[in-house]
Order: structure tokens, then sequence, then C-alpha cells
């Protein structure tokens, strides 16, 4: 397995578009964060769903996933690997993001509290991404879907709060 994810993070570090993505989030979140508190979660949400979805859907678009299958047949494990993967680089792009979106934006409320619960959000949305890849088999498709759902959702609890007058969680807590 040691070997397989590895493997998982040398195609994932050579594509340009990792890094790319990467850069993005490390200074957009914290300009988010500037301006809205609430946007820099959804800028951050948007780049690691791009990245999720780069894992799995870069390989299915070149083909190239057919040349990791003969080489590791057993497609649980290779599948394990990528989702490993895309979970420490989730977990590694939300600290390095929110850290200093965290330090520009003092409202957010308690760091520790609220750093670990938007961590956590961030490994969810990305694994969410990756499975949708994963079933569509297409980044650009499997990226639009997982935006939808995500800021559907987002947009579903807002509603659901203000017409509650209360946090989202607690509304949902009621029903």
């Amino acid at each position: 397995m040691i070997r397989l994810v590895a493997a998982e993070w040398l195609k994932l570090r050579t594509l340009t578009s990792f890094w790319i993505c990467a850069g993005t989030a490390l200074v957009l979140t914290p300009a988010a964060a500037a301006l809205s508190g609430r946007l820099a979660a959804v800028v951050l949400q948007a780049v690691i769903i791009v990245v999720a979805a780069v894992v799995p859907g870069s390989e299915y678009a070149t083909g190239t996933i057919r040349t990791t299958l003969l080489a590791t047949p057993r497609r649980i494990a290779v599948m394990t690997a990528k989702a490993l993967v895309v979970t420490t680089v989730a977990v590694v792009l939300g600290a390095a993001s929110l850290i200093p979106a965290y330090a520009v934006d003092v409202r957010y409320g308690t760091v520790l509290g609220a750093l670990t619960v938007d961590i956590g959000y961030c490994v969810l949305v990305a694994l969410f991404a990756f499975a949708v890849t994963l079933a569509v088999k297409h980044t650009a498709s499997a990226v639009s879907l997982a935006l939808s759902a995500v800021l559907l959702v987002r947009l579903v609890l807002m509603v659901v709060s203000m017409m509650v007058g209360a946090d989202p969680s607690t509304a949902l807590g009621n029903l």
C-alpha cells in the first residue's frame, strides 16, 4: 500500500494543474477572508473539488488508468491509495490556506475549533468530489456536478437557517 500511495502522490505532484490549484488556494483563500469569512470557505472548497477530481480524472482522460490497473490489478487498493492522497492533500491544503485566512479575519470565532471543523469539511468535500469523478470518469463533469451539489447544499442550509432564524446545525437537529 505504501508503494501505491507513493505512486499516486508522484502522479499528482507532476501535474501542473495541481500546483496551480494549490497556489490559487494559498493566495485566494486569505484574500477572500479579507473580504468575507464565508467567501473564503467557498473559494477553498472549489479549489479542493478541482484537485480531488483531477486525481482520478487525469488518468481516465489520458487512458493511463489502464496501465495503473495492469500494474496493480486490485482496483480497491488503487482507489484506496488515491483516496488517501486526496485526503492528505485536502488536510494539508486546507490547513495551509485556512491558517492565514484566520489571521486575516479574526472575527471568524475560536480558531482551533473552527479550523478543525473546516479541515474536516474540506476532507468530506474532497472525498465527495473524488467519488463523483470515479462515477462519471470525466474531470470537468465531476467538478461541475460536485461543485453544484456542494453549493446547493450550502444554499439550502442558508435558506433553512433564515426560515428558522437559527444556526443551520440547530435547524437540522430539530427536524
